[in-house]
């Protein structure tokens, strides 16, 4: 939600906490009843949609910390291969396997994912020879697991964006949609209850008469015209 929307929605909050206390001074109007349900309905819809806004963060950061745990495992495997693939001479594994711990995240996702496959590769192939190099089936269980995890959030940011795209949209239909309950049923209905329940009436008036916060407006600075000096 943008600023303008976060404070409409805390009128209707306000709004909405009136009502509440009020509820058995206008309970007596059906049509007022049937427009309060109506108007209370939207809120909880702009909380979820506005939540699901907020949740575009959370599938990038899922992404990063799936990437940074799988280099870190990456490596290690891959440097314990290269110092076995050193000491035997396997001149062939040891260039499949010689990468520092930024080369092996860096680039596109999918060389990423060709890389860290190939170094896990390389280890399965010679795992009966890697465990003076600390290299364990277990270890390369759980290597396995971080491409899997890794290789599954790579669609999630992309995802993310066409639903918070969606949610953008839909939010706005829902503050116009309770704009015009607000301002065409509610607000013309309330009347009825000006004589007969002045409390309810100037309480509704207050809250609907709060205005929305504004940000700071910046202040031109206007430069005084220099005085001569007298010759």
């Amino acid at each position: 939600m943008n600023t303008v929307q976060s404070n409409k929605l805390r009128a209707y909050q306000t709004v909405e906490l009136i009502l509440d206390t009020h509820k058995p001074t206008w309970e007596s109007l059906p049509a007022f009843v049937t427009a309060v349900g109506d108007f209370t309905a939207v809120i909880p819809e702009i909380l979820s949609l506005a939540q699901t806004q907020a949740s575009r963060e959370g599938a990038s950061n899922e992404k990063a910390y799936a990437l940074d745990s799988l280099g870190n495992t990456a490596f290690e495997i891959g440097a314990a291969v290269h110092a076995f693939a050193v000491t035997t001479q396997d001149f062939a594994l040891e260039g499949r396997v010689d990468f520092s711990r930024s080369t092996i995240v860096n680039g596109r996702e999918c060389s990423v994912l060709s890389r860290v496959r190939d170094i896990h590769a390389a280890a399965t192939a010679n795992l009966a020879a890697l465990a003076d190099y600390g290299i364990t089936q277990t270890k390369l269980t759980a290597f396995k697991k971080k491409i899997d995890a890794f290789e599954a959030t790579l669609g999630k940011p992309r995802q993310q964006i066409a639903t918070n795209s969606a949610a953008t949209t839909t939010l706005t239909q829902q503050f116009t949609e309770a704009d015009t309950i607000l301002n065409k049923r509610l607000d013309k209905l309330v009347f009825q209850f000006k004589d007969a329940a002045p409390d309810f009436f100037n309480a509704y008036q207050t809250a609907r008469s709060i205005v929305s916060l504004r940000g700071r407006k910046t202040v031109d600075t206007v430069t005084p015209t220099p005085v001569p000096t007298p010759a």
